[in-house]
């Protein structure tokens, strides 16, 4: 959470005592730097007014300017960053952008397409697990496991409905669910799978090098740690 940026946070701080119901598990003060940036685009997508923006290629250093009809922020609870998912009317096409790369934004005129646009994305929010945006034609990748859990951790259903995004949860029985999911990038869902491991009973991805690498890494985190071994010393399941 961002409380109106650095000034929020020291006034948090200045204030003393808060309430002991309320606290912050991710106080990401970082994004005040970008504060300005959001600002202009905030204004765009509640006028529905075009921007003209302007970015930095990390890699090359390179400035590019696009012409944005401004759609939706996307804020990442996993590191904090801020993204804008709009339209590039140059290429006629949903992409995203990171706002800490944003080096101008500038009023333009009323967008024509908006209604067109965020139509369309809301239609690829059904496979958007984070930011990867793709047409309707695009090739989706299937992801699939089995959670395990005790009679007595009910919590773990309920944390997994509150984090499926555009995933399913099937509660098979009454120790068991499964979860699926067609999305746009599965890659993006690795960190998040990652937080199941030990209650993971089957783990299927349609992206097989994908699964694969996952597989690779959890053995060697194995032979790291010396857990997870039958008889004959080879891991015993890999999740």
């Amino acid at each position: 959470i961002a409380p109106e940026g650095v000034v929020g946070s020291f006034l948090l701080d200045w204030m003393g005592a808060s309430p002991e119901e309320f606290a912050f598990k991710h106080h990401d003060i970082t994004r005040a730097l970008e504060s300005g940036v959001l600002e202009e685009i905030l204004e765009g997508i509640s006028g529905r007014r075009d921007l003209v923006m302007t970015d930095k290629n990390r890699k090359t250093g390179k400035e590019h300017t696009w012409d944005v009809t401004p759609l939706r922020i996307y804020l990442s609870t996993q590191n904090g960053r801020s993204y804008l998912i709009g339209r590039d009317n140059q290429q006629e096409l949903i992409r995203s952008w990171r706002l800490d790369f944003i080096t101008g934004v500038k009023s333009g005129i009323p967008s024509e397409a908006y209604e067109e646009a965020l139509a369309e994305l809301q239609e690829m929010q059904k496979h958007m697990w984070g930011i990867c945006c793709k047409g309707p034609e695009a090739k989706l990748e299937h992801v699939e496991f089995t959670i395990h859990m005790e009679e007595d951790e009910e919590y773990i259903y309920e944390r997994l409905m509150r984090e499926k995004r555009c995933g399913t949860v099937e509660r098979t029985d009454a120790n068991t669910c499964r979860f699926t999911a067609d999305v746009y990038d599965s890659s993006e869902m690795i960190p998040w799978i990652r937080t199941w491991i030990c209650r993971i009973e089957q783990l299927e991805m349609s992206n097989r090098s994908l699964e694969n690498r996952f597989r690779r890494d959890l053995e060697k985190l194995y032979q790291m740690y010396g857990i997870g071994k039958d008889e004959g010393g080879e891991p015993d399941g890999v999740l």
